[in-house]
């Protein structure tokens, strides 16, 4: 429920009395529309956000099936290339949304 006194009605018709009348134009509408800003694409951030998702989604099926399904009693050079590759794209998959978020303010 809007609070107008009477100074607020008053204002409000010496506005609608005062106000200019517009002519129709055709081609305003036109002009108009010609003048907003372009819709902004979303078709890059939603695959981002896909890819993004995956990735995670890659890393944590990986680290769940390096701790329970992976045999810990012999070590190869080759598990201790994936445990470090593992380590570096969890860290990058970690941090890609804090540096995007502060790179967007």
């Amino acid at each position: 429920m809007s609070k107008r006194d009477k100074k607020d009605i008053e204002l409000g018709k010496l506005l609608k009395q005062e106000a200019y009348d517009a002519e129709p134009n055709q081609w305003f509408t036109h002009r108009v529309l010609h003048k907003l800003p372009l819709k902004k694409d979303n078709t890059g951030l939603r695959m981002a956000w896909f890819f993004y998702i995956a990735a995670a989604l890659i890393c944590i099926g990986y680290w769940i099936w390096l701790l329970f399904f992976n045999d810990i009693t012999v070590i190869t050079v080759r598990d201790i290339l994936y445990f470090a590759i593992a380590g570096v794209v969890t860290i990058a998959l970690t941090f890609s949304p804090i540096v995007a978020m502060f790179r967007s303010e």
